[in-house]
Order: structure tokens, then C-alpha cells, then sequence
């Protein structure tokens, strides 16, 4: 837990597929990065997203400032937006939670920033920080917590539709799988990807 919100591990991979099945409402999201890891995790992501969906409009920001922030949110028709959020501080994120009205957007934001800067942005903005609800995700590379990950996520999914591994592929395997997104996360990270195409 940090500061009151679960965070959950996942990789590039795994986020872009969480960010998929969100796509079409306004959601916030928090990625925690190692420092000096935002640049690389944002352009991996932004590149497995597009993979996912190659019309997704993705726009990628790096704000120095919670103005400059509010300005380029105002700019961007991106239905999903990568921002940088290293460069932000305690005193900077308290103006975005005063202006947070200003930087509403219709589609899905994404907050990339260290354990440490997400720290300061619960502490400052608590108002932008409700809005995060149970998005905030944090990078993980070890392969052995990666398959620990993947396997919660799809205990998770198999919770929420009552429904076996089995199931899933025989039903996308005969083109009867409905269409939410959470089905075509589930047949990738059973590395069944192959049968998107059939469900």
C-alpha cells in the first residue's frame, strides 16, 4: 500500500493491457518507474500500446511544470496520455490538485513518476490522488515476479467471469468469446494471442 492505495506490480506489457480494457472512459493511472527509468518505460509503453491498437492516438508529455501540464492536457485530443512526471515536485503537484478541473480529460492519464515523487503527490495533492483509485501500478522486472503478477491478474479474471482458462480458449477458439477487453488480456497472458483474431 502507498499512502492508502494498492499498488500493483506489472510490466510494460501488462500495463498496456490494463490501460486497453479502461480505454473509452476517463481514467487516472500511476506508473512508478525507477529513477531515471521514465523516459524508457514511457516510449516501451506508448510502443506496446500502439502494437495493441494502432489507431490508439497516444500523445506523450513531460511537463516541468503544473501549469505547463495544464496547458499541453488543454492542446492534446489523445485519447490516452503519457506523462512524465519526474520532474514534478511537492509544490507542483499541489497546483495541479488546485487546478485538477483543469486537467480532466475524457480519455485515460497516466502519471509516470518514482516511488518517491508519487510519495509527494499523495502527500500534496490528495483530490488528484482520489482519482487514481485502484490504478497505480509499479514496474517490475524479475521474472519470477513478473509470473507471480500475471498469475494474480488472471485469478483476478477468472473471478470476474466465473470462468475457466479452458473456457476462454475453447470459446475464442470457436469465435464465441464476447467482446470485452478483459478476454483478449486473458488469451494474452495465457500467450494465446494468436486467437484474437478468431474471438
Amino acid at each position: 500500500m502507498t499512502g492508502g492505495l494498492a499498488v500493483t506490480g506489472a510490466s510494460v506489457d501488462q500495463l498496456a493491457l490494463r490501460l486497453v480494457t479502461v480505454r473509452g472512459t476517463a481514467a487516472y493511472a500511476a506508473y512508478l518507474v525507477d529513477a531515471g527509468g521514465a523516459n524508457d518505460a514511457i516510449a516501451e509503453l506508448a510502443d506496446e500500446l500502439r502494437a495493441l491498437d494502432a489507431a490508439l492516438a497516444v500523445a506523450c508529455l513531460a511537463p516541468r511544470t503544473g501549469e505547463q501540464l495544464v496547458t499541453e492536457l488543454a492542446r492534446t485530443a489523445s485519447e490516452l496520455v503519457l506523462v512524465d512526471g519526474t520532474a514534478l515536485g511537492a509544490a507542483e503537484w499541489a497546483v495541479l490538485d488546485r487546478r485538477r478541473s483543469a486537467i480532466s480529460h475524457p480519455g485515460v492519464l497516466v502519471f509516470v513518476t518514482t516511488p518517491d515523487g508519487f510519495g509527494q503527490l499523495m502527500q500534496a495533492a490528495p483530490n488528484l490522488a482520489s482519482w487514481l483509485g485502484g490504478l497505480v501500478f509499479e514496474r517490475v522486472h524479475d521474472v519470477a515476479q513478473l509470473a507471480h503478477v500475471r498469475e494474480q491478474r488472471l485469478a483476478a479474471l477468472r473471478s470476474w467471469a466465473h470462468r475457466s482458462d479452458q473456457e476462454v480458449v475453447h470459446a475464442a477458439s470457436h469465435g464465441q468469446l464476447p467482446a470485452d477487453p478483459e478476454y483478449a488480456e486473458w488469451l494474452v497472458l495465457l500467450g494465446r494471442g494468436d486467437l484474437l483474431e478468431r474471438a
